[in-house]
């Protein structure tokens, strides 16, 4: 079954699953069609990565795709010292049903998603409901 992703980096996509072919390379911020087993759909370019991490869900369950507005440290608890650093324009994913006091708990990639920070809704911008083929913006 196909799911909307979108990339947290640039992947490479190959024709097939030895990786030796490049077709073409996904830009960061692309919403585009994912299959299990690596299999992908981006406007012309069709194939595989090996990159899979460095992509997420559009959606799952409460877990949404987002921009940050701002730089800034992320904090993991509500009016603390921020301890990891996010730059505008970087995708991160968000709790939705975590709001709490206007800040939802978001997870940052740093080649693994890392949970347990606290960012104010105001400072992301959604970016699940867009379709696929488009490229996230602020």
């Amino acid at each position: 079954m196909a799911q909307k992703n979108m990339v947290v980096e640039n992947i490479k996509v190959y024709s097939d699953k030895s990786f030796k072919k490049l077709v073409g390379t996904i830009p960061r911020g692309a919403v585009f069609k994912y299959t299990s087993g690596g299999y992908c759909e981006f406007k012309n370019i069709k194939g595989y990565t090996n990159r899979a991490n460095w992509t997420c869900p559009a959606k799952s369950g409460s877990y949404v795709v987002a921009l940050v507005k701002v730089s800034q440290k992320v904090a993991e608890k509500i009016g603390g010292k921020g301890i990891f650093r996010v730059t505008k324009g970087d995708v991160i994913r968000i709790d939705s049903s975590s709001l709490k006091n206007g800040y939802v708990n978001c997870a940052a990639f740093n080649d693994v998603w890392e949970w347990g920070f606290k960012i104010k809704l105001a400072d992301v911008k959604r970016c699940d409901a867009l379709a696929y083929n488009a490229i996230a913006k602020l």
